[in-house]
Order: structure tokens, then C-alpha cells, then sequence
């Protein structure tokens, strides 16, 4: 317990070190991070809970994609300035639903017995 309770006081002396300086990298990385997540996971739960025709290889492209377009939109295109300057994580969130409707869709269909439990679990 004195273990723990002394590395919880480094983990806060260590924050409230890079909290203290205004031009500290650690809010963007982990604004990166976290639009890399919500873009590679976020869809793939989405259309696992309300869509019963996504399936694994949606789900899998989903990931990729999301989680491709977040460093493509960040380092590629929202240099350009404008419009294009908006948080990574919303066009990546919306590529990736597209690429998990398109791949579940060109793929073959889930097995009548997962569409089943989706039905009997969506009725309770």
C-alpha cells in the first residue's frame, strides 16, 4: 500500500510538472491518441450495436481505415488551412463508417445464428 500511494504522488508530481508549462506537447499527443481510438473503434462499436449486417471484414476495415485517416487527415490535409483544419477525428470517424458499410456489404452476409442473438438481444 505505501508502494502504491508513493508512485500515485510521482504520477502527480510528474503531471503537475507538464501541467504548469503552457506550451507542453502532452495535450496534443494525447488529443492524437484519442482521435486515433474514437476513429478505429468507435464506428466498428457503433455498427456492431445498431446494424446487424456488419461483420468482421467491415469491422476490420473499419479499424484501418479510421485509424489510417486519422494520420492522413492530420499530416496531409489539414495543413492546407481552411475548412480543411478541423480535428482529425471527425472525418476519420466518418471514413471509417463508410469503409464498414462498403466492406460488410461487398462480404458475405453474418451467419443466420449471429443475426439471431442480434434480434433476441435488440428485443430485450
Amino acid at each position: 500500500m505505501i508502494v502504491a500511494r508513493g508512485v500515485m504522488l510521482a504520477i502527480s508530481a510528474i503531471a503537475a510538472f507538464l501541467a504548469r508549462d503552457p506550451d507542453s506537447s502532452v495535450f496534443r499527443v494525447v488529443s492524437f491518441a484519442w482521435a486515433g481510438f474514437g476513429a478505429a473503434f468507435g464506428p466498428v462499436m457503433l455498427m456492431a450495436l445498431f446494424w446487424k449486417r456488419s461483420n468482421k471484414w467491415g469491422a476490420l476495415a473499419g479499424m484501418l481505415v479510421g485509424g489510417i485517416m486519422v494520420f492522413v487527415w492530420k499530416f496531409l490535409i489539414a495543413p492546407l488551412g481552411g475548412v480543411w483544419a478541423i480535428y482529425e477525428l471527425l472525418p476519420a470517424f466518418l471514413c471509417s463508417l463508410v469503409a464498414i458499410v462498403v466492406v460488410s456489404l461487398l462480404t458475405t452476409a453474418p451467419e443466420k445464428s449471429v443475426v439471431q442473438v442480434f434480434e433476441e438481444v435488440r428485443q430485450k
